[in-house]
Parts: structure tokens; C-alpha cells; sequence
């Protein structure tokens, strides 16, 4: 059984991220924001939602287990992250890129990258999308922020 995720330090998560449940990757960014490393902690919930989506997408019969929590862990670990990170769109973005390339060089043993080829594609596809329209609107969201009185940095 794999070890509780709320026991481990942001370390010993990374060292088996490979193959962890996506939500562990969710476990690991809220550890990383209570230690203040922001940007760290957007890398790892853009690598865990991504890794998430793939898994749902890949096996659409989990979706009833598996879509509660993740649409939790996105509401509670993905709000104060993106309020971060949508402050500076440029270190989103390349946060998001650094999140993309981990993913393209590491095995995913928790969801068969060979198996799901065309699932992945079209995930990874949706992240670059998100990705792209932050570069299109990044004035527009500063603009946003700004009204609502959200900082940018």
C-alpha cells in the first residue's frame, strides 16, 4: 500500500510521482503552498490535474468514483493556486509549459501513456489550449484582477 501522502514531505511525494494517483499530485501542491513555494506548487497541480484528466478520460467507467474528488481537490486546491498564478500569466505559462514537459518525459505508471495514446493527446491538447488563451487574454485577465481586486505580480 502506498504511503499517506499527508505524512510525507514534498520529496518523498516527487520521488514517486510517476506512478502515484493523480491526487496525491493535489496533496503535493497544497504542501508546497504552505511552504510558500508558489510556483513549485502551480507545476504540480497543473502535472496532477493533467494526469487526473487523462485517467478520467481513460477510463470513463471510475468516472462515478473518481470525478467527485477530483472535482473537489480542483475546487479547493486548484481555486488559490490559479488566484496565484493567473497574477502573472507569463509564470503560469511557464509553469504550465514546465508541467507539460514533466509530464512528456516521465512514465506515467498509474495511467499506460501507450495504452491511452489518443486520450493523452487530447488532454495534453486542452492544456496547451488553456495555456494559449492565457497568452491571447493576459491583458484582459490583469484587467480582470485588477477589478476585483486580485493583485498582479
Amino acid at each position: 500500500m502506498p504511503a499517506d501522502p499527508a505524512k510525507q514531505t514534498p520529496a518523498q511525494i516527487i520521488a514517486q510521482a510517476e506512478s502515484a494517483h493523480p491526487a496525491t499530485l493535489y496533496f503535493l501542491a497544497t504542501k508546497l503552498m504552505g511552504e510558500g513555494r508558489m510556483d513549485e506548487a502551480v507545476r504540480w497541480f497543473y502535472i496532477g490535474q493533467l494526469r487526473y484528466r487523462f485517467h478520467l478520460a481513460s477510463r470513463p467507467a471510475t468516472l462515478a468514483n473518481d470525478q467527485p474528488l477530483f472535482s473537489a481537490l480542483s475546487e479547493s486546491v486548484g481555486r488559490p493556486i490559479n488566484e496565484y498564478a493567473f497574477g502573472d500569466v507569463d509564470a503560469a505559462v511557464a509553469e504550465i509549459d514546465a508541467a507539460l514537459a514533466w509530464d512528456a518525459a516521465h512514465p506515467n505508471g498509474f495511467t499506460s501513456k501507450e495504452r491511452y495514446s489518443s486520450e493523452l493527446a487530447e488532454v495534453r491538447a486542452g492544456l496547451q489550449k488553456l495555456r494559449d488563451d492565457m497568452v491571447a487574454r493576459k491583458d484582459q485577465i490583469r484587467e480582470t484582477r485588477t477589478r476585483n481586486g486580485l493583485a498582479n505580480r
